[in-house]
């Protein structure tokens, strides 16, 4: 995290620019950033190589993705993209850094009702908060953990993503694949056509993927479009049944500051993901994160999760994994798919697991509303659980709004409840200042 950096700097003709920004794959380098933006028809950037320009596949075709790896340096990078200023911040490698997680968010009910649309504005009170939390200069990242707006057809994203600003836009983003990313209806049987299996999701929200370092793949061709879903279809369309996808198109890993993330979809099968997680776990080793948080969406089997798939299931088997096991209790998780805010899994050694599916949808707990802030400045590794509005807490939307906007997320924790607090361990030769 840093204090006091410009915001977004817009300059030039156009709208503001739908802006993607991805940390690399780890094993490219800290500095490696994938740097995409999307389009609603082809453009041509004279001042930015975009080395993939090409419309989507697929799914919500209507779109078009240009994209790039670049280095960056630590600190402040302006970059000229269409006749834009865009200024990235890459957190110091070990520093602190700052970010908003939420999981199954919901604020129309055109494919899948949204209980609690109306009740909790989601819509605009999403956009709101994350529109003031991401004025803070601090700010470094945001990350949705699965079921993206229960979108099939990606007009739900965009009208989101067209009410964020700028500033939210230039962050580090992280996607994560769910069951209703794959199967609007929510689990393979009643799969159609109609459905996205993730392909318009990986398109919308790129990352960058361990499908880039495969045959065939590279820097430039960084997705795996070697299912076409309807080519695939089978007899009666029985194949739209299936996860018309591959796993490796989600499997991300990196550092961001002093932060490892491991991302993944619980589509697909756990042998076939296995080699990458050893991999991941071999790059945290060298890189040494003071705490890696595995991202995923389910938190049971079922409903389109393989065996072990899971994400309480998946640490569990990644710790006995001989490349992993060293993480022992720096693994944390956070997952989504029950639509529920609670501290999901803990030891003698403290929490490890975190539920943040409460967004818009229904479920057994009580109407919860809310969204984590995860802080590692300062020595410390925090994850604050801001309750936004629910049965028990009542709206605390306006209160807590007004504290955001007037002192930023880490001036506001007296507001949330606390979910972890432990040190946060920085090699001896990093200094930060914060």
């Amino acid at each position: 995290a840093t204090e006091g950096r410009p915001g977004l700097l817009r300059s030039g003709p156009g709208a503001p620019l739908e802006l993607r920004i991805a940390k690399a794959l780890g094993s490219k380098g800290y500095n490696k950033v994938r740097i995409s933006v999307i389009s609603q028809e082809p453009q041509e950037f004279t001042d930015f190589n975009f080395t993939y320009n090409e419309q989507f596949k697929y799914r919500w075709t209507e779109n078009f993705l240009h994209s790039a790896l670049v280095d960056l340096q630590p600190g402040s990078n302006t970059l000229s993209i269409g006749g834009q200023q865009v200024v990235v911040d890459l957190p110091a490698e070990d520093a602190g850094i700052r970010g908003i997680l939420w999981s199954d968010p919901c604020f129309s009910s055109k494919f899948i009702n949204c209980k609690y649309a109306d009740r909790f504005q989601t819509f605009n009170h999403s956009i709101a908060m994350l529109n003031a939390a991401f004025a803070d200069p601090s700010m470094n990242m945001f990350s949705i953990l699965g079921d993206n707006f229960y979108d099939q057809t990606g007009e739900l994203a965009k009208t989101f993503f067209d009410r964020l600003s700028p500033d939210v836009k230039r962050r580090f983003m992280l996607v994560i694949n769910g069951n209703h990313d794959s199967w609007v209806c929510g689990f393979p049987e009643c799969g159609t056509k109609k459905d996205n299996f993730g392909i318009g999701q990986m398109q919308y929200y790129p990352s960058d993927p361990v499908a880039s370092t495969l045959a065939l793949k590279n820097d430039s061709h960084f997705m795996d479009f070697s299912k076409d879903p309807d080519a695939n279809a089978g007899i009666f369309g029985g194949n739209y049944r299936k996860f018309q996808n591959v796993g490796s198109n989600f499997l991300v890993y990196h550092k961001l500051g002093n932060i490892g993330f491991l991302g993944f979809s619980g589509a697909a099968e756990f042998k076939d993901t296995k080699p990458y997680f050893q991999q991941a776990c071999q790059y945290f080793k060298e890189s040494k994160p003071s705490t890696v948080f595995l991202l995923g969406h389910w938190n049971a089997e079922g409903m389109g999760a393989r065996a072990g798939m899971a994400v309480p299931e998946v640490r569990t088997e990644l710790l006995k994994l001989p490349e992993c096991a060293f993480l022992a209790d720096r693994l944390k998780y956070m997952d989504g798919h029950e639509h529920c805010n609670y501290v999901h899994d803990r030891d003698a050694s403290g929490p490890f697991g975190f539920m943040i599916g409460a967004h818009g949808m229904d479920d057994l707990c009580e109407a919860q509303f809310g969204f984590v802030f995860v802080d590692s400045t300062q020595g410390r590794v925090r994850l604050h659980y801001f309750e936004v509005a629910s049965d028990s807490k009542g709206d605390r939307y306006e209160e807590i709004l007004a504290c955001v906007t007037a002192h930023g997320l880490a001036g506001c924790t007296q507001l949330a409840d606390t979910w972890l607090d432990i040190p946060a361990t920085v090699p001896e030769s990093t200094i930060e200042f914060v």
